[in-house]
């Protein structure tokens, strides 16, 4: 985790001469929480709950029109969601509660499309596009551990607006759907999804 800070932190700096000589191409800082969903092929889980994620990290778009650009960057994704799974086994209770508790390194790359400003500051806009989901870390809370994939795949969607402050800095108000469409598992026979829906705000400077 230590080595994936510094690397953010590499490129946040790197880019700030960048995006100080040319304005079409902003970089900054993010963060969000919302709700997360399990979703499974597997018999064994007779109950699934919603649970909660998060997300923070380094997020830049470059604008190669005035109102279409591509967006990209590092976020650190997580997600703890409980569900109940039936154990054939006499030596265990039948069903036992289990957490899904996952963090990941996404790499998002979504094309801009946003619309003209109004009232001199504000802009409407949506996302659209592929997320790479790098596996880091789980930390589920009881003995059964899955195998999880090393990569996996997702597809994002962004809807909201931005307002210009401080001169040239944006702030950035969204709500993101990122829907893992390919299984986390690495067993073909098992197939485990997650998708959520975030509120998020970020900062370009």
């Amino acid at each position: 985790m230590k080595k994936i800070f510094y690397f953010l932190l590499f490129m946040l700096a790197f880019t700030f001469a960048a995006s100080a000589q040319r304005f079409e191409y902003q970089l900054g800082l993010k963060g969000g929480v919302g709700a997360a969903y399990l979703g499974s092929n597997d018999d064994n889980i007779v109950n699934k709950d919603n649970g909660i994620t998060y997300k923070f990290g380094l997020t830049g778009t470059y604008y190669f029109k005035e109102s279409y650009g591509f967006t990209s960057g590092f976020n650190i994704l997580g997600s703890d969601i409980s569900y109940k799974y039936k154990v054939n086994d006499l030596n265990t209770p039948e069903v036992q509660k289990r957490n899904l508790k996952n963090t990941y390194l996404q790499i998002p790359l979504l094309l801009k499309m946003r619309t003209d400003n109004f009232a001199n500051r504000y802009h409407i806009f949506g996302e659209i596009g592929y997320g790479v989901n790098i596996f880091v870390d789980s930390q589920d809370k009881n003995e059964y551990h899955h195998d999880y994939r090393d990569v996996c795949s997702s597809f994002i969607v962004h809807f909201g607006f931005d307002m210009v402050v401080l001169n040239r800095s944006t702030l950035v108000f969204l709500i993101g759907y990122d829907n893992f469409f390919t299984s986390m598992m690495t067993m073909k026979s098992e197939k485990m999804t997650m998708s959520n829906l975030c509120f998020e705000v970020a900062f370009l400077f």
